[in-house]
């Protein structure tokens, strides 16, 4: 099993972004506690662990490196041999001054990757703001280091020409980009104004396809939420990203004040259980047993999709709205129709 830990190390942030599933400046400012929480993840290699598992830790927040990163140093060298494949990531706004700690972190325990988002209009108070991420960003890569772009799927997202954004983002020179659905949690459910209609966000990501196609922007850096939906048709895997549903049963987040939690994105608002508990007692906990169940359950609508074979009903925290759920259906139905024909 491939799993995945969020490690919170903080609940709160210095910016305040509407569409975030986590409180903003409103999170508590508490950190994680590096020992206790290795300690979990210790016993849950104990009980939980096979031969070919795999583990990735993401430290994550709030902003992550408003913790201590002697934090998140210990944290790393508790659990860094528990697994024989085992990598550390982090998920950034990188509104901050880089020091030499900084730097020690990334090239180090993180391998020289990170990840930070951008999003039109609703993340940065001021030009300042973003400079200074545009600043960072920029040394970033100069150093070496992969860079992964996180974007949010806003109303003010899809008023962007598809090419545009990705001129824009191989402009800025990272390596990856991932588009970014939005869901109802945190700060998110105070400003529903931002959500775009799912029928506008559909084309939207097929118009994004066929701009690719025809400037081959395909080749100018990774963009996980296509390459998701083209390996259903090339390689016949289904389950990459957001659409493998079984999210619930190979990942935890750790929020910062010890509880437990399955998707990030709910982790604000659902917890199943604490660090302190028995391992058993908390992998099956009857929250946790209820949040797979419902990941596991599909609307009955969509068996009678005609790419269901394709899409198995996308991420479950993605809300419909009336008849039109929230995955890339008219882009399927192209690609479909393009290796199949309409008829299959």
């Amino acid at each position: 099993m491939n799993r995945m830990i969020y490690v919170k190390t903080t609940e709160t942030c210095q910016l305040n972004c509407k569409h975030c599933f986590t409180n903003g400046i409103n999170g508590a400012k508490i950190y994680f506690n590096p020992e206790k929480t290795a300690d979990w993840v210790k016993r849950l290699h104990e009980v939980a662990y096979k031969p070919n598992d795999t583990i990735h830790y993401e430290f994550h927040g709030g902003e992550p490196f408003l913790a201590p990163i002697s934090h998140m140093t210990k944290f790393y060298e508790e659990t860094k041999e528990l697994w024989p494949q085992t990598s550390f990531g982090i998920t950034s706004n990188f509104v901050l001054k880089l020091t030499d700690k900084h730097w020690e972190f990334i090239k180090g325990p993180l391998n020289n990757r990170v990840g930070t988002s951008w999003d039109p209009k609703i993340r940065f108070e001021n030009p300042k703001q973003e400079l200074l991420w545009k600043n960072n960003v920029k040394a970033l890569i100069d150093a070496g280091v992969t860079v992964k772009l996180f974007i949010s799927v806003t109303k003010d997202t899809l008023a962007i020409e598809p090419i545009k954004l990705l001129k824009w983002v191989k402009a800025l020179g990272v390596q990856e980009m991932a588009l970014e659905r939005l869901t109802g949690n945190g700060n998110a459910l105070l400003h529903p104004e931002i959500f775009p209609r799912n029928v506008d966000q559909d084309a939207w990501f097929l118009k994004m396809h066929q701009q690719s196609e025809e400037h081959g922007a395909r080749d100018w850096f990774e963009n996980e939420f296509l390459e998701t939906i083209y390996d259903k048709f090339e390689k016949n895997f289904n389950k990459g990203g957001t659409f493998c549903r079984d999210c619930e049963e190979k990942l935890y987040t750790i929020n910062a004040d010890g509880t437990l939690s399955g998707c990030p994105n709910a982790a604000p608002e659902e917890q199943f259980g604490h660090i302190n508990q028995d391992i058993k007692t908390l992998i099956n906990s009857p929250k946790r047993i209820k949040n797979i169940a419902c990941e596991r359950a599909r609307d009955p609508r969509c068996f009678q999709c005609p790419v269901f074979a394709f899409c198995g009903g996308d991420c479950h925290q993605l809300e419909w709205q009336g008849d039109i759920c929230g995955a890339p259906k008219s882009l399927m139905k192209f690609l479909k129709a393009e290796k199949h024909g309409d008829n299959r």
